[in-house]
């Protein structure tokens, strides 16, 4: 005894044309109507990171060819390490664990380093840093609100405190 499928044939010509149309648009436009929080996923290579006085005074606390890297995830996971260039020296005594205090602080001074989750409000292109864990104790259990902008493969970080000061962040995809 054959069942019979109520609508069968026009189930099938209906799904024909839907999967039909769909074929039709291009991937390009798809791509298109990815949101800022879709864009942002990725890996991101630092390039330049400078911070602003109330007085317009440019510094690079982390030299002027810094290297680090900014993660956000598919998940909703990041990770961002920082690293001062050139390298601060090797221990004088050889060994990681026998530096004097200040060649101990200046490593510390000359690293960032942090991971947790990030949030995106698409509308006002802010991403914000939900710190669970950092190099800086202050920072742990933080959230840390950045003002962004996507230009295809460049990824601008930038914010100008109430004082005055800022700061700028560039960032280019890693491919």
């Amino acid at each position: 005894m054959t069942q019979r499928i109520p609508f069968g044939r026009t189930a099938v010509v209906l799904l024909s044309a839907v999967l039909g149309a769909v074929s039709l648009i291009p991937l390009s436009s798809i791509a298109v109507a990815a949101g800022l929080t879709d864009k942002l996923v990725g890996t991101w290579r630092l390039v330049r990171y400078t911070d602003t006085d109330p007085s317009g005074k440019v510094t690079y606390p982390f030299g002027e060819n810094p290297r680090g890297y900014f993660v956000y995830d598919p998940t909703g996971h990041l990770s961002v390490q920082i690293m001062r260039m050139p390298p601060r020296p090797v221990f004088a005594s050889g060994e990681d664990d026998k530096g004097t205090d200040a060649e101990v602080r200046a490593a510390y001074e000359g690293y960032v380093a942090y991971f947790g989750t990030y949030r995106v409000d698409e509308a006002n292109s802010v991403v914000t840093h939900v710190v669970e864990g950092s190099l800086n104790p202050g920072y742990t259990g933080t959230d840390q609100p950045r003002a962004f902008t996507l230009h295809g493969d460049v990824l601008i970080i930038q914010v100008r405190d109430k004082d005055g000061s800022s700061y700028f962040r560039e960032l280019h995809r890693v491919k």
